[in-house]
C-alpha cells in the first residue's frame, strides 16, 4: 500500500510540475500586464474624484485582463485598490473596497467567473510614493493585479 501511494506521487509528480510550469508562465505575463499599466503604455484604470465609477479611459487595460483571465480559467486573480491619503482613513478603506469591488463587477460582465476573482482595498495604508504631491498622490491611487493560490495541502 505504501509503495503504490509513493508510486501515484511519483506520476502526478510531472503533472504539477507542468502545471507549476504554466502558473508561472502566466504570472509573468499579468505581470507585464500590470507593469504596461503602470507605465501608462496602457490606460490606468481610473475613478473620478471621490467615486467609485469606472473612467472608460481605462476599460482597454481592463479588456485585457478579462481576456488573460478567460485565457487562463483556472487560475484566481486578487485586485487591490489604494488610495492617496487625501480624506479620513476609514473612508479612504471604504472608497478603496468599492473600486476594488467595481473592477471586480466590470471583469464579471465581461464573462470572468465570479469565484476566480478575489479583491480588496487597502486604503491609503500601502503608499507606493510621497502623498505631499500631486504626482505622488496620483500614483498611489492605483489598482494592482497578482494571481492568487489555494494551498490545499495547508487545509489538511
Amino acid at each position: 500500500m505504501l509503495l503504490a501511494a509513493s508510486l501515484a506521487a511519483q506520476d502526478d509528480a510531472p503533472g504539477a510540475a507542468a502545471a507549476r510550469h504554466k502558473e508561472i508562465r502566466a504570472s509573468v505575463e499579468l505581470s507585464a500586464i500590470q507593469k504596461r499599466i503602470d507605465t501608462g503604455q496602457l490606460p490606468k484604470i481610473g475613478f473620478d474624484f471621490d467615486s467609485a465609477q469606472l473612467r472608460a479611459d481605462g476599460y482597454p487595460a481592463l479588456d485585457l485582463i478579462a481576456e488573460f483571465l478567460l485565457s487562463h480559467q483556472s487560475l484566481k486573480i486578487r485586485i487591490t485598490a489604494h488610495t492617496s491619503s487625501e480624506g479620513g482613513a476609514d473612508y479612504n478603506q471604504q472608497l478603496s473596497e468599492r473600486r476594488a469591488k467595481a473592477v471586480k463587477g466590470y471583469l464579471v460582465k465581461k464573462g470572468v467567473p465570479p469565484p476566480s476573482i478575489r479583491f480588496k482595498g487597502y486604503g491609503a495604508s500601502q503608499p507606493v510614493a510621497s502623498n505631499d504631491t500631486e504626482e505622488g498622490r496620483e500614483k498611489n491611487r492605483r489598482v494592482e493585479f497578482s494571481l492568487i493560490r489555494r494551498e490545499w495541502d495547508s487545509v489538511y
